[in-house]
């Protein structure tokens, strides 16, 4: 369930794979509602988990662990996410955020994922937009009829209040977050193989729905892990909601040239600006590695 990154070096070009350059330390926020199984399976000194309206822990929580802090949080609570990322900026910590469809226990192991690299901060971003591209997450649902997010067809609604059925998988992630009726299936975009599906409460979930959920995942197999029981009637609305996850199976990635150091917080930057200061990174030598 470990990230890895192929690291490109200042001195001997872009296929080498160990850096020569000081690693600017990150700590990863997923700022989702904790509980206490889920602190022990994944909090860290470079992890921690903040519910997005708890304000002030955040900083508590990051006092003399890090030189850069990466957010991650839902969509639905982007507002608090800016305001996080704000008071963490102000504090004087360089900060990027991410404000994603996926749901709480998605962003908890890909935070987990992003923690365990042991990267310089701004290796440490791609690693993030790479697994939240193509990370599946979802649910399973026995009624759609109050879920926000994907948009619910009305025939769904009215699906939802009839009895029997197999209920519904949800897939929040990717370009096309839909709902679909079991026994419907379909691949989700983008796809690609995945790993196992995580999920808390695997035994709720009739067999005819597991079978589609690893069709729309493209899984091989669950893994039922309670810790991960976090907020899904807050995201599904429905108390017997189960959300799925399914991280990718190639976790191994090759990164692209550096262009530079930021020369304000000196991460690793691999995009037009840093994606913790916004400026552009200091000279580039022809090769495309820092100068």
């Amino acid at each position: 369930m470990t990230a890895t990154a192929r690291r490109r070096t200042v001195h001997e070009g872009p296929d080498t794979e160990e850096s020569t350059v000081s690693m600017q330390r990150i700590v990863v926020s997923a700022l989702v509602p904790p509980t206490p199984e889920v602190r022990e399976l994944v909090e860290s000194d470079d992890l921690v988990l903040v519910a997005p309206d708890d304000l002030p822990s955040l900083l508590e929580r990051l006092e003399g662990r890090a030189t850069h802090v990466l957010l991650l949080g839902e969509s639905r609570h982007e507002p608090l996410v800016r305001r996080h990322a704000a008071l963490a900026s102000d504090a004087g910590f360089p900060v990027a955020w991410r404000a994603v469809h996926h749901g709480p226990a998605a962003l908890v192991l890909i935070a987990g994922q992003v923690a365990r690299a042991g990267v310089d901060a701004g290796i440490a971003a791609v690693i993030a937009d790479r697994l939240l591209e193509q990370t599946w997450s979802g649910a399973w649902t026995p009624s759609v009829s109050k879920l926000e997010h994907p948009p619910v067809a009305v025939g769904q609604h009215l699906r939802s209040w009839l009895p029997g059925g197999d209920g519904f998988v949800v897939t929040f992630s990717g370009p096309v977050p839909e709902v679909r009726a079991v026994g419907d299936a379909s691949p989700a975009e983008p796809v690609l193989g995945r790993g196992d599906v995580y999920a808390a409460g695997l035994a709720h979930v009739p067999p005819a729905a597991l079978q589609d959920v690893l069709t729309t995942a493209g899984a091989s197999g669950t893994i039922d892990v309670p810790a991960l029981a976090l907020d899904a009637r807050g995201r599904v609305g429905v108390d017997r909601a189960v959300e799925l996850v399914a991280l990718p199976a190639e976790q191994r990635m090759d990164l692209p040239a550096a262009r530079g150091r930021c020369a304000v917080c000196e991460a690793l930057v691999f995009t037009e600006t840093c994606p913790f200061c916004h400026v552009r990174p200091a000279g580039v030598d022809p090769r495309g590695v820092p100068a």
